[in-house]
């Protein structure tokens, strides 16, 4: 009938995203949190996957559990709350997104829902 439409894919540029979280909160209250902020991350383009680094203490173990995660290439982007969930050290923080963006991953911060 409409023999002279043509049909076009439309492709929606997405980031992979894992989430990096500081939580004393019990799991199904962190399930909760991270189904919020996937919509939250939904509105700005970022694909919030399924896995989280959860941790009660942002420790050392914590960042290496996160730089082994983003080594691996699945993601582009870290989804958390304050930047300052990383480290509270700036030129700790600096040199983390430093290094990170230099295999091409960014961070977005939900507090303030921007992209750094």
């Amino acid at each position: 009938m409409c023999s002279n439409v043509k049909s076009f894919e439309v492709r929606v540029l997405v980031h992979p995203a894992v989430m990096f979280m500081n939580s004393n909160k019990s799991e199904s209250n962190i399930r909760s949190i991270i189904q919020q902020n996937r919509q939250k991350c939904s509105m700005a383009g970022i694909t919030l996957m399924n896995e989280t680094i959860a941790n009660r203490d942002i420790d050392r173990d914590a960042v290496n559990m996160l730089i082994t995660r983003l080594i691996t290439g699945q993601y582009d982007t870290v989804v958390v709350e304050n930047m300052t969930d990383i480290t509270a050290d700036e030129s700790d923080l600096e040199e983390f997104m430093y290094d990170a963006a230099n295999i091409g991953v960014g961070f977005f911060e939900l507090s303030t829902m921007q992209y750094h």
